[in-house]
C-alpha cells in the first residue's frame, strides 16, 4: 500500500491485509506460499485466500510455477463468472479477480502473481498484513 516492492520467500501463509480496527465481518487477504525450489531458498504461492464474512475464496495453483489455478468458495469449485452474497469472482486476461464491491475493492491474482486494490476512505490508517 505504500508502493513498495516486497518479497513474501517464506514457507508459511502471510497476512496480506487485516483491519486493526474490525469494521468488516472476518475480512482478510492471505497468501500461503511455499519453498518451490531444492535450496529452499525461493517460495512460490500455493494460494491466495480472501475472507469476506462468511465466504473464503481460495484462488490455488494447479501446477507449482503455472498461471493454471482453480477458484473454490467455501472449498467448493466454482464455476467463472461467480457472484454471491456481495463477491463477484471473474477472469480478466490471465487473473482471476475477487471484487467486493460494497467495499470497492479487488484482489486479482494469476497464480504467481497478485495486487489488492483498496479504498482510502474505506481503509485509510486501518490496515495491517505482511506478517
Amino acid at each position: 500500500f505504500d508502493g513498495l516492492y516486497y518479497s513474501y520467500q517464506g514457507n508459511c501463509t502471510y497476512v496480506l491485509v487485516e483491519e486493526i480496527e474490525k469494521t468488516v465481518d472476518n475480512f482478510g487477504v492471505y497468501i500461503d506460499n511455499y519453498h518451490c525450489d531444492a535450496r529452499d531458498v525461493v517460495s512460490c504461492p500455493r494460494a491466495l485466500i480472501v475472507r469476506h464474512e462468511t465466504q473464503e475464496v481460495r484462488i490455488v495453483t494447479v501446477k507449482p510455477n503455472t498461471l493454471e489455478v482453480e477458484v473454490t468458495v467455501n472449498k467448493q469449485a466454482v464455476a467463472l463468472p461467480y457472484q454471491k452474497f456481495g463477491l463477484r469472482i471473474y477472469e480478466s486476461g490471465i487473473n482471476r479477480v475477487v471484487e467486493i464491491p460494497e467495499l470497492k475493492m479487488n484482489v486479482t491474482f494469476n497464480g504467481l502473481s497478485f495486487s489488492i486494490r483498496m479504498p482510502y476512505s474505506l481503509f485509510g490508517n486501518n490496515t495491517q498484513g505482511q506478517c
